[in-house]
């Protein structure tokens, strides 16, 4: 994945070096917005001459765009402002509230706040502004497309485009003459594509390109035979992991090699070959021991218990289950415990040992209500209800169907 990332990088910061374009078109779906967004920040944070302003958020309309924007502009203002006095430095131009007034269109308010930002880099050392703005979601894609358009030079450089970078995102399908930019001079379009097809192809050619250091096509490998394994993909899941069962043999690497042998384990299991599955599930547990790792010992153990709960071995689940819910508790997570908790307390029930299902489960309603987990309480409660019947504990039951409705009655 990351020659996508690099290219996309190279392709602004060729941009922003240049002197010909004011404007970068960036082509991209919703879902690949933040990792677009993520490039530019990286670029941000190497970059110690340009001054960055990126924006995301929604654009229902260029009005209520435009203000959200400046509302983060002026905060980022006050506090370079307040940054600036603490250490004694001049102060910075004062925010100009005429020039930002909703009587104004949005496109004048948008120029005018792109102009006292280029007010406030140095006046030496060829600094740049580069204001970029990235709509996680576009509404009214041609009141979008006008609003970015109104930036464009048609017959000459404004004032206010002088020492700028801008940096737009467009939709994926998004076509230059089709748009209200067709007639614009000095623009330039890139398409980004972060899907899964771009994504794997861009891990089989990191993984099959022997100029990049071992240790980092496996890494490759690692994803695309998880990938493959998720997808069906079986005998080419294999064919990679056995590449890398023996590479992370060779260098004697637990943690990688517990990986390994679980992703063997759950595309057999995948398969319907769950006596395979349970053989590489037990042998990771060795090297996942060794690496002294809860995060990753607990999908081997999560693994093994549900194998043994399937098989009604409720022995041997319950024991899987109560050490997960030891590794979760070390790994802080919350929910994993709960869910945990919820198997645990399952193969109780199934011998019919209510006492400790009650344990287990009530344990986990306290972890809801701790953590604001509501979202897992409802099965809890439900085999709460069928243990305190089992076990005639009345007044719990009672106390349970009532908080029940307290929270029902609040809700409405």
């Amino acid at each position: 994945m990351r020659d996508l990332f690099e290219n996309l990088g190279r392709d602004y910061a060729g941009f922003l070096e240049q002197r010909n374009d004011l404007i970068h078109l960036t082509a991209c779906s919703d879902n690949d917005t933040a990792l677009a967004l993520k490039v530019l920040s990286d670029l941000d944070r190497s970059n110690a001459t340009d001054l960055f302003l990126l924006f995301a958020g929604e654009f229902r309309d260029s009005a209520s765009y435009v203000k959200a924007s400046l509302v983060q502009f002026r905060e980022q203002h006050r506090l370079a402002t307040e940054a600036r006095e603490r250490a004694g430095e001049p102060s910075l131009p004062p925010w100009p509230e005429a020039a930002f007034s909703d009587r104004r269109l949005p496109h004048e308010r948008l120029h005018s706040a792109i102009n006292f930002a280029r007010s406030l880099l140095p006046p030496a050392g060829g600094h740049r502004l580069i204001w970029a703005m990235f709509p996680t979601r576009i509404e009214r894609n041609p009141e979008y497309l006008a609003l970015i358009s109104s930036c464009a030079p048609r017959t000459r450089i404004e004032p206010w485009m002088r020492g700028v970078r801008l940096i737009f995102r467009v939709e994926a399908g998004f076509s230059v003459a089709s748009s209200p930019l067709a007639d614009a001079g000095r623009t330039r379009l890139t398409r980004c594509d972060f899907g899964p097809a771009a994504m794997q192809a861009s891990l089989r050619r990191s993984a099959e390109d022997e100029r990049l250091p071992e240790a980092e096509r496996m890494v490759s490998l690692l994803q695309l035979a998880l990938i493959d394994s998720a997808h069906k993909r079986y005998d080419e899941a294999n064919a990679r992991f056995r590449v890398l069962l023996d590479y992370y043999r060779r260098i004697d690497q637990p943690v990688m090699l517990a990986v390994v042998m679980n992703g063997i384990g759950e595309t057999a299991r995948r398969r319907g070959n769950t006596a395979e599955a349970t053989e590489w599930f037990n042998r990771a547990l060795t090297p996942a021991s060794q690496a002294e790792q809860p995060a990753v010992l607990a999908p081997v153990v999560q693994n093994l218990a549900g194998i043994a709960y399937e098989q009604k071995r409720y022995d041997d689940a319950e024991a899987y289950f109560d050490a997960l819910v030891i590794l979760k508790n070390a790994m802080l997570d919350e929910e994993g415990k709960v869910e945990a908790l919820e198997w645990r307390g399952l193969t109780q029930e199934k011998r019919k040992r209510y006492d400790r299902a009650v344990r287990s489960w009530e344990e986990a309603a306290l972890l809801i209500h701790a953590f604001k987990l509501e979202h897992r309480l409802k099965p809890i409660e439900q085999h709460l209800r069928r243990a305190y019947q089992a076990l005639r504990m009345n007044d719990r039951l009672k106390a349970l169907e009532g908080e029940r409705r307290h929270r029902l009655a609040k809700a409405s």
